[in-house]
């Protein structure tokens, strides 16, 4: 699988890759090509927000900024709400998601990019944006 010039992060794969779980080394090939290669890479910050507390809960504060602070380092954007919570709420309404994945869709829109996500059914019926998957079925 060839790593798209512009790639959004949903929460799951970048929790995944600090977790080490399976996936994780198609999440690391992503990350390597916004660290030394010409992919852009962008969060939404509601995903931020969703990394923090999960890693925080599972570790401590600390770990979960640490985590966040070498994404920032690495080269991956953070889009703020401003230009996205609209169609954000457009996805809640046409396709049910999660909050928070609503914003990673918005975000992949708004960016022109694919976003790359977990093996759960969420994302089955959305074509809305391209969707490449870090790994197969649920974590």
């Amino acid at each position: 699988m060839a790593v798209p010039d512009h790639v959004v992060f949903d929460a799951e794969p970048l929790i995944a890759h600090a977790d080490d779980e399976p996936g994780s080394d198609v999440v690391e090939k992503y990350l390597n090509a916004v660290a030394v290669e010409d992919t852009t890479g962008y969060i939404s910050c509601v995903n931020r927000a969703e990394i923090r507390y999960t890693i925080s809960r599972k570790y401590d504060r600390d770990t979960a900024d640490e985590y966040l602070d070498w994404l920032t380092d690495l080269g991956i954007e953070t889009v703020d709400v401003g230009g996205t919570w609209l169609q954000a709420s457009e996805y809640v309404l046409k396709y049910n998601p999660a909050l928070g994945d609503s914003f990673a869709l918005a975000t992949a829109e708004h960016v022109e990019a694919t976003l790359l996500v977990g093996g759960d059914d969420d994302y089955d019926e959305i074509s809305d944006v391209p969707i490449d998957r870090f790994r197969k079925g649920a974590a």
